[in-house]
């Protein structure tokens, strides 16, 4: 039998009784959504429950075991699923050990105009329209949506803020993603290319020895065209062989996953490949326990798992687990990793751990608290409804696959309260509907401190403006090389620019601290801070390496 959840709030519950409790949010309102129906994917099969009139559910173990949320939805919100080839959100039911306050979030799903044009510009009628990323698989009785264009080539879609769209009719496609709609008018304009899709990729997926893998998720992604999805998905038959379809002549990434085996890729398969194989291994366990300060189990967390490489920290993993035990245990390869585990309530904490630990223990505190009120730039009057995040230097989520953690929201009179932070280096994040967002740093958080209050001010959107990112920072891109941040790109009249920072420089430390061990997010939440201040930069050039005092200015991006 499938775990059984009941419709409606019921007593206090026993703490010998084993059941898991939780809620179903509304990602901007915070408040229960009811009539919200998981899908639980196990042993016994698939079921279907649905929340309470507050959005509250109860799974009872009359059988123990793992199951795997399978999906969430609701009328007139986004759906929730997991990506192919990631298990979602992971449940653990035992009798005797009960997990309370288990939160689960869907966001409104409202609408946008869009309209699909050829090479020339002109309107395309009856295109296909269907978000492609993030790709999900809803059950089969719940079809993915999908939308067609009318005479005028236009067409209202539902599609959170990071999805990218795919238009397609005949042998043409097109994509375009939510970051360039026109700011006021929100119309998202996919252009369809000519490019024909008539080729495929076959081969085959294999374990060490030779023997075949069914059921593996083979992945086809663009090599070169970074920002364009074109990703096609197929699963690998009962002797391991796969075929991707709808491709065209260029190259692609493709790759393998199964349960319980590392991923496996091979780059730049050119479209109309033959014999292509893919070996997936076992890999080593990474296994342990989320406990709180004293001692005592946490029955509800997600885990990112990233593998050390030099400054670079690569996803190796990414769940979200509900067990009892708060025990987890997941595969990885051989090499270091940061472990980092998060709890509503809890500040999320970092370990470093190698392949193959058992016993890895991560204790998870209350952390820091901030306070502050958001207002506009302008009039200085409150926002309310701003979402309030923070950017944890250890980094986010992973592949956002994961059913996502309430955000805050700000109130009435634009005031919040932020809780759970982690000490060290903070930065946040504030957004609001007509306003360009803004990043907040300078501040650092120690474990228990009431931060604050702090004001942030946002820059109202002008007619046909692009939205855009407003902080405080040296003004430089970076990126991961080796040990070290190698400089992409200076913004003109910045600080950076200012102090003789260049293109293809190295940052090998930030005020004297070598940057490899911050890891790249790590690194540039010390790079951000406050308006007027200044960082030290170690920067390695071929004749020497030389020491730049940045100021930190507003950058907009």
């Amino acid at each position: 039998m499938a775990p059984a959840v009941r419709p409606a709030p019921r007593p206090a519950l026993d703490d010998d009784s084993g059941t898991i409790d939780g809620r179903v949010l509304d990602g901007a309102s915070h408040d229960g959504i009811a009539g919200a129906e998981l899908t639980f994917v196990g042993e016994p099969g698939v079921s279907t429950f649905r929340t309470s009139s507050d959005g509250t559910f109860e799974l009872t173990p009359t059988v123990t075991g793992s199951f795997a949320l399978a999906a969430v939805t609701a009328p007139g919100y986004l759906p929730y699923a997991p990506a192919p080839g990631h298990p979602g959100l992971r449940v653990t039911l035992a009798r005797g050990r009960p997990v309370r306050g288990v939160e689960l979030v869907l966001y409104p799903a409202l609408d946008h105009p869009g309209r699909v044009i050829d090479a020339r510009g002109a309107p395309v009628a009856g295109a296909r329209v269907r978000v492609v990323r993030p790709l999900i698989e809803l059950p089969t009785d719940a079809p993915a949506p999908e939308w067609t264009t009318g005479r005028d080539g236009s067409f209202t879609f539902q599609a959170g803020d990071d999805a990218v769209l795919e238009a397609s009719r005949g042998s043409l496609r097109g994509w375009a993603g939510m970051g360039r709609r026109a700011s006021r008018r929100g119309l998202l304009v996919i252009q369809l290319d000519p490019e024909p899709l008539d080729a495929t990729i076959t081969g085959h997926v294999r374990d060490p020895d030779g023997a075949p893998i069914a059921d593996a998720v083979v992945r086809a992604a663009p090599s070169f065209r970074s920002g364009i999805p074109g990703d096609a998905f197929t699963t690998s038959g009962p002797d391991g062989a796969f075929t991707v379809s709808r491709l065209d002549r260029a190259a692609y990434d493709v790759s393998a996953e199964a349960p319980g085996r590392l991923r496996a890729a091979r780059e730049g398969v050119v479209g109309g490949s033959r014999g292509v194989v893919l070996t997936v291994t076992a890999g080593r366990t990474l296994a342990g326990q989320v406990v709180d300060v004293v001692g005592a189990p946490i029955g509800a967390f997600d885990l990112l798992i990233r593998r050390r490489l030099g400054i670079a920290r690569p996803t190796a993993a990414a769940e979200s687990l509900v067990d009892p035990q708060g025990r987890f245990a997941v595969r990885v390869a051989d090499g270091d990793y940061d472990v980092v585990a998060s709890a509503r309530g809890y500040a999320h904490t970092l370990v470093r751990a190698a392949a193959g630990t058992g016993d890895l223990r991560i204790v998870l505190g209350r952390g820091a608290s901030l306070r502050g009120q958001v207002r506009a730039g302008d009039d200085h009057a409150p926002i309310a409804g701003a979402a309030v995040a923070c950017e944890f230097g250890a980094g986010g989520r992973g592949d956002g696959s994961l059913p996502a953690e309430p955000g805050v929201t700000t109130r009435a009179d634009g005031t919040f309260e932020l809780t759970g932070i982690p000490s060290g280096p903070l930065a946040i994040r504030v957004s609001a509907s007509g306003f360009h967002a803004r990043i907040e740093a300078g501040t650092t958080a120690r474990d228990g401190a009431v931060l604050g209050p702090i004001a942030v001010e946002l820059t109202r959107i002008e007619l046909d403006d692009d939205s855009r990112t407003e902080m405080v920072g040296i003004g430089a891109g970076v990126m991961a090389d080796g040990d070290a941040l190698r400089v992409s790109h200076v913004v003109p009249f910045s600080g950076a620019f200012d102090a003789g920072l260049d293109f293809g420089d190295r940052v090998i430390a930030i005020d004297g601290a070598p940057v490899a061990p911050m890891g790249i997010d790590g690194a540039l939440v010390r790079l951000r801070g406050a308006l007027g201040s200044t960082v030290r930069l170690t920067v390695r050039r071929p004749g020497g390496d030389v020491d730049l005092v940045v100021e930190r200015r507003v950058v907009r991006t």
